[in-house]
């Protein structure tokens, strides 16, 4: 305590020194931690709008008519590591069926039919909001927000799949009644008319189209043919946004021509990248910067004062006891700084988020950092503060009070 009485003494009488130390301190924060909050407010939020949104992170072949995708090729698919999700996919027109709503006794509501694209699904499509009910089997599917309301069906109610059929030139189709799992948010396969079902139920639907037999749903046709299937098209998932380059360059490097939101992601992972180099640099030159400005001032303020310390080893004082004293200075002066930053930052951040109150795509503060951003700041700010006024306080270890005190 007496270490600490004796360093609040000696700011207080040198009180227009100490206010310019801690005005450096914070001249050296304050912008480090506004273009720190840009990265995490404006561009965080752009980063997480992209990695929530699972078409961002979709990608598909360019429908040639020369793809063959094999159960072997989806399983090496899904084995890789930056894959969230693969199934196989039927052809546009085999997958095209209309759609009825059914009564409780199972008939025809008596709405009009309603053209829906079956979508292959199952376990992990990111499409799936937590804890929904999901397509299994050939019972139930899964519709798009659009779908439903074109159907006027909710979760729990039964629909008709008529899938139509030309065989011998007459008029062969089925119908399949399943039952509505739940209904996909608005945001998720927005105004499309899309039913997911599982992958082997849109497969059994592109043969049957075809003119083959599914035996499972006792639809009649020509035999299958031997051996695992093969799909034309895929539904694929990238694990994260940054994972969607390396799996377009995989299947380019297959002769596959992807289809994917690169060129939406590919500016905003630049950007992301080109903010954060930036921010080092500026943070080094600010680190480098703020130890010599520290160190200078503390070895002069130790040049200054030899003779007081001098004369406090004289009556007693130990060297541990007046190194931790310029140590507690520096603290209290990194601590003054940091609150001052703190405050900058604050106003500076109200200011930021008016500039971009315009910007409606926002949905928090433009400029923003959470606790721990600050707290770490404001612990690296005061471990550099230590680190620099170490040089001062080994200094004060050195002086000698009988040379000092006779050349005074």
């Amino acid at each position: 305590m007496q270490a600490l009485r004796l360093a609040l003494a000696d700011l207080r009488r040198d009180w227009a020194l100490s206010l310019c130390q801690v005005f450096a301190l914070a001249a050296v924060l304050t912008p480090l931690l506004v273009l720190a909050g840009l990265r995490h407010g404006v561009l965080g939020q752009l980063m997480d709008e992209l990695r929530h949104n699972p078409s961002m992170r979709e990608i598909a072949p360019r429908v040639t008519g020369a793809n063959r995708f094999t159960a072997a090729w989806l399983d090496a698919a899904r084995a890789r590591p930056d894959v969230a999700f693969a199934a196989g996919d039927a052809r546009f027109t085999a997958a095209s069926v209309q759609a009825v709503a059914l009564d409780a006794a199972g008939q025809d509501a008596g709405r009009a039919p309603v053209v829906l694209t079956l979508v292959p699904t199952g376990p992990g499509d990111p499409l799936r909001p937590p804890d929904a009910a999901w397509a299994e089997g050939a019972a139930s599917v899964v519709l798009s927000a659009q779908a439903a309301k074109d159907l006027g069906a909710s979760a729990g109610q039964r629909i008709a799949l008529r899938i139509p059929r030309l065989r011998a030139g007459a008029s062969d189709g089925r119908d399949l009644a399943v039952t509505v799992a739940s209904v996909l948010p608005q945001e998720r396969m927005e105004d499309r008319r899309a039913a997911l079902a599982s992958e082997q139920l849109v497969l059994w639907v592109q043969q049957f189209r075809d003119g083959l037999a599914v035996p499972q749903l006792g639809w009649p046709g020509a035999p299958p043919p031997a051996g695992p299937p093969s799909y034309e098209r895929f539904r694929l998932y990238a694990r994260d946004i940054a994972d969607v380059a390396p799996l377009v360059a995989w299947l380019a490097a297959q002769g596959i021509e992807p289809v994917s939101r690169i060129g939406d992601i590919a500016p905003v992972l630049a950007l992301d990248r080109g903010l954060t180099v930036v921010l080092l640099i500026v943070a080094g030159f600010a680190a480098a910067g703020l130890v010599v400005a520290v160190a200078a001032t503390q070895w002069n303020g130790v040049q200054r004062k030899r003779r007081e310390f001098a004369l406090l080893a004289l009556i007693g004082y130990g060297r541990g006891f007046m190194i931790r004293m310029a140590l507690l200075e520096a603290l209290l002066l990194g601590v003054g700084g940091v609150a001052v930053a703190l405050v900058g930052f604050a106003l500076a951040a109200r200011a930021v988020d008016q500039v971009f109150a315009q910007l409606q795509r926002l949905a928090g503060p433009a400029c923003a950092l959470d606790g721990t951003d600050l707290a770490a700041s404001a612990g690296l700010t005061l471990a550099l503060t230590l680190l620099a006024s170490g040089f001062a306080a080994w200094q004060i270890g050195r002086i000698e009070p009988a040379e000092t005190l006779r050349d005074a």
